[in-house]
């Protein structure tokens, strides 16, 4: 994996964050848990804000989500909440998202063949950020 695929790859998984938290808005009733989410999507914007800077700098476009990521992210969170809108539901939901993106981050950094030390570094602030809202969530169950 190349400098340009590991940043495409932190824009997508950035903005993706931000798409499936807001596409909670609407079901959280708890004031606690909207702030964290709030937080968290404010995190992972300041990402994708510094992913996309580092791509056009390097004479690249970035990359947005796929429609149909987005559309089944939507869907998904929304039936899911419809069945069960409660804090622990949610939270779960959130845990599981975090803790798929992170595998996926880890598998990428360890497929990353480039040698800048920015773009590591950012990648590596992804994961971190994956794992911490993951952590995050636990005292919402």
């Amino acid at each position: 994996m190349n400098d340009i695929e590991l940043l495409q790859y932190v824009h997508e998984t950035a903005e993706m964050g931000i798409q499936g938290l807001s596409s909670l808005d609407g079901q959280v009733r708890d004031e606690g848990l909207r702030r964290v989410l709030g937080q968290q999507s404010a995190e992972y914007r300041r990402i994708a804000d510094q992913a996309e800077q580092l791509l056009r700098s390097l004479g690249e476009e970035p990359r947005d989500p796929g429609l149909l990521a987005k559309v089944s992210a939507e869907v998904l969170s929304t039936v899911k909440t419809l069945a069960d809108p409660s804090p622990s539901n949610i939270a779960e939901m959130v845990i599981q998202g975090n803790t798929m993106g992170a595998a996926k981050s880890t598998r990428h950094l360890g497929d990353y063949s480039g040698c800048s030390r920015e773009i590591r570094n950012l990648a590596e602030r992804l994961l971190h950020t994956e794992e911490a809202n993951a952590a995050q969530m636990k005292s919402f169950l």
